[in-house]
């Protein structure tokens, strides 16, 4: 662009001159710009531009139109930016009013020391058209391509990788180019020559104040083209390469210590465990006598292998713990661990799958490679079902296979692992693979039960010893807590304990552990009864119903305590306590309990009417139809249909098997089974009448009653508890 100075000098680039002369139409102006030499290192070239001003015929600026230049079409490509000057009339026209009048000023052409007088009438007529057009401005900027300028702008605001790694290192061989002139020695010398040249418009203080402020400016923007001494140099490349060097170190020192798996997570914690860590023994296990010495012989076997091996035995390969939950299969494999005197490793079967593919397989190898080396060792792996459970051919997930194969494999693949001994335990055997059940794999598989009445008896000894406990009857907790398991039975003791400690009791009492025992089986006791009379009225026969019919039904269980105090989802609860424990039940024990469920539904009807019986029986109907259901299709007590079993047909996907006349035939039996022990319970309640008020009279003011209780208020005897 053009710039107009008060030292009557216009500097101008030969491609801004030949761009504001040209005749050709616009768009090949556009095309023939985008072309320039690839290699061109100077910017101007002196002789060339003297040559083209001495032949230079100034005539065309008569036809020039420079509307056409500034039309709104061609300026809506563009950005306009604005700069504000001394003076409104600056603003408009881009020059001062001393300019206009001004003489006639000298074009100094870029490296070369000679001046080039521009005619009056063309300066005149230049000026006097741009003062004719308003739209014009002199800072306007309109391009069509990529100058050098903005191509190496463009670069310096954001350089490219190698560019930038050259100049950390200091081996950027680049100046920058923030100057208009050229940086080589050979243009500092024209430079010089230039500001000495002769001019006789200027002063001699005019033109020492702009060779200083033009050397200086100079000066200053090449300071960026001195090149650095060789000792920065050297001392930035000895930094990089020193950088570098402590980076890979470390990459390759966590590398190594995962054993080349940067993302390598440990197995737990720690998988080996310490025997002095683990403080159980199996003096301290009860009511498995059978799993218990199976593992003993497992522990004999480590602690003697000679003893074995003398007469040819092998060291078994597995054994599989199974049993409900909270029978003690994890109280066993603490056992092992403190008693075996060998290297314990335990893992659980979730944490061997994560998100990645493969870690489960790699885990499973981690695992059996650091039992091999300490071996003989023991691996117990706890809910083994997660990690070999049934292979499926899911496309969803096709690598879901990969765990259990690799435990097969170490299991007992082509390399044996002699010495090394793996527990298992799972509550859902069936989910297992057969794989893995095989002989070789779990040679012995132990099943541990819920206890029964010998071993929760001695279950509730072990407990009850650690706690400060006095008259405690141990027959009547362990007839009164049959299907506990050891889980169960420690929260009871646990809670009695907790009780007497608010009740602010001496020691742990009868009382106490019956209050945990109904709290296990029932939930929490609610602090009173509901303020409904009404309701506890109903409650009352409701539950004295079943109390009566299971007094005076021979087969029944004998009686333990009926409450209306509301526990859990029920208002109301009758207890029983079998005499001993039961191995199987009778046809006849089986009517008695559903006489008994009868009994609730049966005392509303004939006390309050059968428009007026409630919901409250839903749970004994709901376990009423489920025996007399059983006694029909799975136990074979009915005669009609006959000593036969009728597998349950629930699932959607299989097909019905019975015929319309033997389904039918089932369903009259059921209903007649629940029918016949509906009659009996109200005929039982209708004979004795009196008893069943007194005893809801005596539920309503007394809201528990036992077993003694009971039996004296239908003997018509006063209840100690008046």
């Amino acid at each position: 662009m053009f710039s107009l100075q008060n030292q009557n000098q216009a500097f101008a680039t030969l491609t801004q001159i030949s761009a504001k002369i040209t005749t050709t139409p616009g768009s090949f102006f556009h095309k023939k710009a985008q072309t320039k030499a690839k290699h061109a290192k100077q910017f101007l070239c002196s002789e060339s531009f003297l040559e083209t001003v001495k032949n230079c015929d100034y005539s065309f600026a008569k036809h020039l139109n420079i509307n056409s230049l500034f039309s709104k079409p061609f300026l809506n490509n563009f950005n306009v930016s604005y700069i504000s000057n001394a003076s409104f009339f600056e603003n408009k026209h881009g020059f001062s009013e001393k300019e206009l009048n001004a003489t006639v000023p000298t074009l100094i052409v870029r490296n070369s020391s000679k001046n080039v007088q521009v005619s009056q009438g063309f300066y005149q007529k230049l000026v006097k058209g741009l003062l004719n057009e308003n739209k014009f401005t002199f800072n306007i900027q309109t391009r069509g391509f990529k100058t050098e300028r903005s191509i190496q702008a463009e670069i310096e605001r954001n350089p490219p990788i190698m560019s930038r790694l050259k100049s950390s290192i200091g081996a950027s061989n680049e100046v920058g180019n923030k100057v208009a002139l050229g940086s080589s020695v050979a243009e500092t010398e024209q430079l010089k020559k230039l500001l000495n040249a002769e001019d006789s418009t200027l002063t001699e203080s005019e033109k020492q104040r702009i060779k200083l402020a033009f050397a200086e400016g100079y000066l200053l923007g090449n300071t960026n083209a001195t090149k650095s001494g060789k000792a920065s140099k050297y001392f930035r490349i000895v930094q990089q390469v020193l950088t570098l060097t402590i980076v890979l170190a470390i990459v390759i020192s966590l590398m190594a210590s995962t054993n080349g798996s940067v993302f390598r997570i440990q197995l737990g914690n720690q998988i080996e465990v310490d025997p002095e860590d683990i403080h159980v023994t199996f003096e301290d296990v009860k009511g498995v006598d059978e799993a218990k010495q199976e593992l003993k012989d497992v522990v004999e076997f480590l602690k003697n292998p000679d003893k074995f091996s003398n007469l040819g035995g092998k060291l078994p390969k597995g054994v599989l713990l199974v049993g409900p939950p909270g029978t003690g299969k994890t109280l066993l494999a603490r056992a092992v661990a403190g008693e075996a005197g060998v290297p314990f490793f335990h893992a659980a079967g979730p944490e061997f799958d994560e998100v990645l593919v493969g870690q489960g397989a790699r885990r499973v190898r981690d695992l059996f490679k650091a039992a091999k080396e300490r071996a003989p060792c023991v691996i117990f792996i706890d809910e083994i079902d997660s990690v070999g459970s049934k292979r499926t051919n899911s496309v969803l997930h096709p690598y879901a296979n990969q765990t259990i194969n690799q435990l097969l494999s170490e299991m007992d693949g082509f390399h044996q692992n002699e010495g090394v001994i793996v527990l298992g335990a799972t509550n859902r055997r069936e989910d297992l693979d057969q794989a893995l059940l095989r002989p070789g794999r779990f040679d012995v598989e132990v099943t541990v039960p819920t206890p029964d009445y010998t071993g929760r008896k001695e279950i509730l000894g072990l407990y009850l010893s650690k706690i400060l406990a006095k008259d405690v009857d141990l027959e009547l907790l362990a007839r009164g807590t049959t299907g506990f398991t050891g889980a169960d039975l420690e929260n009871m003791v646990n809670q009695a304990a907790l009780r007497a400690a608010i009740d602010g009791a001496d020691f742990v009492s009868m009382k106490h552990l019956e209050f945990a025992r109904d709290k296990v089986i029932m939930g929490p006791e609610r602090k009173c009864r509901i303020p409904d009379e009404e309701a506890n009225l109903i409650t009352a026969y409701h539950e004295g119903g079943h109390a009566l019919v299971a007094y005076y039904t021979k087969e029944s269980h004998p009686l333990h305590k009926v409450t209306i105090i509301p526990r859990g989802p029920s208002l109301g609860h009758t207890a029983y306590i079998p005499e001993k424990e039961q191995y199987h039940v009778t046809k006849s024990q089986l009517l008695a309990s559903l006489d008994t469920m009868m009994g609730g539904r049966a005392a509303e009807e004939l006390i309050f009417g059968p428009d007026k019986i409630t919901s409250g029986a839903s749970s004994d109907l709901s376990q009423a139809t489920k025996v007399a259901t059983k006694m029909v299709r799975e136990w074979g007590m009915s005669e009609k249909v006959g000593v036969r079993t009728i597998p349950e047909n629930n699932k959607s996907f299989v097909p019905e098997q019975l015929g319309s006349t033997t389904s039918e035939m089932v369903d009259s039996e059921i209903r007649r089974i629940l029918t016949e022990s509906y009659e009996r319970a109200r005929q039982i309640l209708k004979s004795h009448a009196k008893e069943h008020k007194a005893l809801a009279e005596a539920l309503m003011k007394y809201e528990t009653l036992d077993a003694e209780d009971i039996k004296a208020i239908v003997t018509d005897k006063t209840p100690e508890k008046s």
